[in-house]
């Protein structure tokens, strides 16, 4: 039993060290960076008795960043830290801070000041910086970037306290962000600027003085932007229809001319699959579904809209699991039939992430309860893999197997009432 307890706190100790410092690393200057460095030692040490520990450490923090150096050595320095908070608390220390009964926490109140941070609080990753560039093609490379990193970027939020043991999906690490606009970059992009309407455009106007940023929310840019949208869908449709032809081959004999971009194109397809994949997060093969899901990721995946969602999510869920003195006692149900109305706001490619999402996210959300709640969304396994694809393979992966055997026992009985619509 010792060493199943050693391994579990070894498995946690590495996950929130590698969370932390992913979380460090999506910094792009020196005050986000001290930011998120004292947020996460914060987190950490927010145990009464650890009151005058945390000030110290955080006065030495400011010490170190006020003398001016350079800024990977203050990331390499602010992860060294929090190991070193890490390394000196089992498991059990943070724990107790997750599964505490937070209905007995009076000293939080709404708009009062805390005095321990709340088991839902999430570190949000500081925003993409705008950049300029020097040609029209690397403006639209990068504000493609930029549009992928306001979407990565919402998905990488974490709570550091909440450790899983269980491989992200894509989405939710902050190196597939990486992956992706090197794809685009020297792949997507490409491919875009092979058709004449973007080419058109370049010496349109004075793009070296358009920041990524403004060329996405200037109104009088609008149409552009909507045609490098188009663009950018165009080829994903190419990629898509390669892919189709691949396992089902045209009735109709193409010509050589087609043949040949039909090839390009699975060629193009075969280089993204090897560019996107990695060890830190899983990812699926470029299916038909997966593509049509790049393709929208422009249009669909809307911030505005995710961030009102998560809002909702995480209310429903502390009224129902993890009730504050303040709040309401919520029904059984009402945090699944939030899920389920995140599948009709958002569609089921966004939603089924915000559901792992909140796994690593919520304390006493549980394999248990995704999986309980997986049956709202079709009863067999074929079904669910069409539904929700991603959160089917999530559970079934053999880290969330092992994860399942960890968890600690609850009331099991009441989270499956949370999760499942009964007749």
């Amino acid at each position: 039993m010792a060493d199943n307890n050693s391994s579990s706190d070894s498995i946690e100790f590495d996950d929130r060290v590698i969370n932390s410092a992913a979380l460090l690393g999506t910094a792009a200057d020196v005050r986000s960076l001290q930011d998120l460095a004292e947020k996460l030692i914060s987190l950490y040490l927010q145990h009464p008795n650890d009151a005058q520990v945390m000030t110290q450490t955080l006065w030495q923090v400011r010490t170190f960043f006020g003398a001016g150096a350079p800024i990977e050595v203050l990331r390499q320095f602010s992860v060294q830290v929090i190991r070193v908070i890490l390394s000196s608390r089992p498991a059990e220390y943070y724990e107790e801070m997750m599964y505490a009964d937070q209905s007995q926490q009076a000293s939080y109140a709404p708009g009062a000041p805390e005095l321990h941070h709340a088991p839902t609080e999430v570190i949000i990753v500081p925003p993409p910086k705008a950049v300029t560039c020097q040609t029209f093609e690397d403006l639209v490379s990068e504000a493609l970037c930029f549009k992928i990193k306001l979407i990565t970027g919402f998905f990488q939020r974490r709570n550091p306290l909440v450790m899983r043991g269980v491989k992200v999906p894509y989405l939710l690490s902050a190196a597939y962000e990486v992956r992706m606009c090197e794809v685009i970059r020297q792949v997507i992009v490409p491919m875009m600027f092979r058709q004449k309407n973007l080419g058109a455009m370049a010496t349109a106007r004075p793009w070296r003085t358009i920041s990524t940023a403004a060329l996405w929310m200037k109104p009088e840019l609008h149409d552009d932007a909507m045609k490098i949208v188009k663009s950018w869908e165009s080829v994903w449709s190419k990629l898509h229809q390669a892919e189709h032809a691949h396992h089902n081959p045209p009735e109709l004999k193409m010509s050589e001319a087609e043949q040949h971009a039909m090839a390009r194109h699975r060629q193009s397809l075969m280089e993204i699959q090897q560019m996107l994949s990695g060890p830190e997060y899983t990812l699926p093969k470029l299916s038909l579904g997966q593509l049509k899901v790049f393709k929208s990721f422009l249009t669909n995946f809307d911030r505005t809209v995710m961030e009102q969602v998560w809002k909702g999510l995480r209310q429903t869920y502390e009224q129902e699991l993890d009730r504050r003195p303040y709040q309401e006692k919520a029904r059984h149900g009402a945090l699944r039939d939030s899920y389920l109305a995140g599948f009709d706001l958002c569609g089921h490619s966004i939603a089924e992430m915000l559901v792992i999402l909140s796994y690593y996210s919520f304390p006493k959300m549980s394999l248990h309860w995704l999986e309980m709640f997986s049956f709202n969304m079709a009863g067999s396994r074929e079904e669910r893999l069409h539904q929700i694809p991603v959160l089917t393979r999530f559970l079934e992966q053999e880290d969330a197997a092992r994860a399942y055997k960890r968890e600690p026992a609850r009331v099991l009985l009441d989270l499956e009432a949370s999760a499942v619509i009964t007749a």
